[in-house]
């Protein structure tokens, strides 16, 4: 009996000790799950990249750009991801309709854009509400996530609904710019910017004092109180957790 016990415990260390590895089943793929309702267990909804199969898109790629105004002093890098899941079934365009899964008529994507002085084959880049602030680190990502057509078919009349948010962090654990290749991990917090009905999964308008947040046409969470600082509990949030993309295409737009 303690042999038996002794093999299993050390069984159990080996394998909690062990780093966490990539499956070859995500491979060429970006996986995530969307927290709906962080503040209520259950509210989730599972975020998997379609595959790149026979007559069907790329639906997650990596575009990486080089910017500058002229001088030396002012060039840098974007690193841009684009993820779409519009095929909950097997994943891809050909076998839409063939099965009803959970979470079938869901069509969602996932656009991340990271700035960065310099490329490097492992990076660390966090992001911040903050665009311009002393006590706090300048944003180095912008992050837009759409659910295009919630779990119930419905589109929201045809707009959707939109998130934004900097609260991220992006870990690239391999950049493999000669074979076009790049794996990691990633998480976010993003802020409602559509209006929508209640009935819409995973809306909260908070009868009626949600402040909606767009960047894009400088709608920003307002400071109400005038303390200086963004009233962010009048916003609709989501999480997007557990992200993990492995050996994803990367185009390379960089001239050598």
């Amino acid at each position: 009996m303690y042999l038996r016990f002794f093999i299993f415990f050390s069984l159990l260390l080996v394998v909690s000790c062990s780093d966490t590895e990539f499956t070859a089943g995500l491979e060429n793929r970006l996986i995530a799950i969307i927290d709906m309702a962080p503040e209520e267990y259950g509210s989730k909804v599972n975020f998997t990249s379609d595959e790149d199969v026979s007559g069907c898109f790329d639906h997650e790629y990596v575009v990486l750009d080089k910017w500058t105004d002229g001088s030396l002093d002012s060039t840098y890098y974007t690193i841009k991801f684009e993820a779409k899941d519009y095929f909950k079934s097997e994943n891809n365009c050909n076998d839409y309709g063939l099965y009803v899964t959970e979470q079938e008529d869901i069509m969602h994507r996932i656009e991340i854009t990271a700035y960065v002085n310099e490329l490097s084959e492992n990076m660390y880049i966090e992001g911040s509400r903050f665009s311009n602030h002393p006590a706090y680190a300048t944003n180095r990502i912008g992050v837009y996530y759409k659910l295009e057509r919630d779990s119930d078919g419905d589109d929201n009349g045809g707009l959707g609904i939109e998130y934004y948010g900097y609260d991220a962090e992006l870990d690239i654990a391999e950049l493999d710019l000669a074979n076009g290749l790049i794996s990691g991990s990633f998480n976010a917090t993003l802020y409602r910017a559509t209006d929508a009905p209640s009935t819409f999964m995973g809306v909260n308008n908070f009868s009626g004092q949600v402040d909606l947040f767009n960047p894009v046409t400088n709608d920003l969470v307002e400071d109400s109180d005038g303390d200086g600082f963004g009233d962010y509990h009048f916003v609709d949030s989501i999480r997007i957790e557990d992200c993990v993309f492995q050996k994803v295409t990367v185009f390379n737009n960089i001239s050598n």
